[in-house]
């Protein structure tokens, strides 16, 4: 079995597990007399059972707004408010990484912004923007573009200073080390940052969702919609839809960061071990054996040239 399997294997057991003690918990009773006491009350967090059957009927044509109308407005926000957050705060951290002067003239600024909690933000982004689509993004925006940012004027700070001089030394100008030098070293430290990026834009977008009720739509309506009515139900088929969607995200980042900069090494060693040309298991250990092999092999050959020598 591979390693992938292994894991993959966990990860279904370990869900198999808590979704059958939620389950069990829910169902029986602490006293056995005692109507309406269990361990763990299923009025507030439901059953998976239950959970299951009003997910499949809020997917279903008889209610008036569906779960799939509601998800793809959270993952329409979740996304614009990403790609717009990404960009500015990639071209800003570029543009100050490599002026100093109107870095240091703008970071009283940017720290003040970036302090502000962005909770606080919603009352006057939904006075300007109102309840839809376009509040929504700006809400992300502010989360993305300030992570972005710090990470990539970061990465272009430490850029090795030798690289510059080297590329300035072979005739590049400032676009060609720009696009050869700066770029592809701020990539590895903007990517680090897209993770957490696009959780905490959907975290953005589902409070606009939460305060903009059903003129914001999403799956923040459902989840302030379950809670007025008391259906913890609802409100954890919102919740567990939320989380399929984080992940999903995710995943999608990864294999961008992956065809992105697949020149990193752990990319090019993932890729040599898929290919079968690099081993599984330990392999510091045969890369070690490796290379003392090699190394003994070029000390017999040093060897039988100075004896022939002779």
């Amino acid at each position: 079995m591979t390693e992938r399997a292994r894991i993959a294997l966990w990860r279904v057991g370990i869900l198999v597990g808590l979704l059958g003690a939620w389950e069990w918990l829910t169902g029986i009773k602490a006293v056995g007399r005692t109507p309406g006491l269990y361990w763990i009350d299923p009025f507030f967090i439901s059953r998976p059972s239950t959970i299951v059957r009003r997910f499949v009927y809020l997917t279903s044509g008889e209610v008036r707004l569906s779960l799939w109308q509601m998800a793809l407005s959270t993952v329409q926000s979740t996304l614009w408010g990403f790609v717009v957050g990404v960009s500015t705060g990639f071209v800003a951290g570029l543009v100050l990484g490599r002026h100093d002067r109107l870095a240091r003239v703008l970071e009283p600024y940017i720290i003040a912004f970036n302090s502000l909690p962005r909770i606080a933000l919603v009352p006057l982004v939904t006075m300007i923007f109102g309840f839809g689509l376009l509040a929504k993004v700006v809400l992300a925006w502010t989360i993305v573009f300030f992570i972005v940012f710090f990470n990539t004027f970061q990465g272009t700070r430490a850029v090795d200073a030798d690289l510059i001089h080297t590329a300035r030394f072979l005739g590049a100008g400032e676009r060609q080390i720009m696009r050869t030098v700066i770029v592809p070293s701020a990539l590895a430290w903007t990517f680090a940052a897209l993770t957490p990026s696009i959780s905490f834009a959907l975290i953005g977008v589902v409070v606009g969702e939460l305060l903009g009720g059903e003129s914001g739509g999403g799956l923040g309506y459902l989840i302030t919609q379950s809670l007025g009515t008391l259906n913890a139900a609802d409100m954890m088929v919102a919740l567990v839809s939320l989380g399929a969607i984080g992940i999903v995200m995710a995943l999608g980042i990864k294999q961008i960061e992956r065809r992105l900069l697949r020149w990193r090494p752990e990319y090019r060693t993932e890729r040599a071990r898929r290919a079968g040309r690099w081993p599984s298991g330990r392999c510091s250990c045969w890369a070690r054996s490796c290379r003392w092999r090699w190394r003994a092999r070029w000390a017999g050959r040093v060897r039988a040239s100075r004896s022939s020598a002779r």
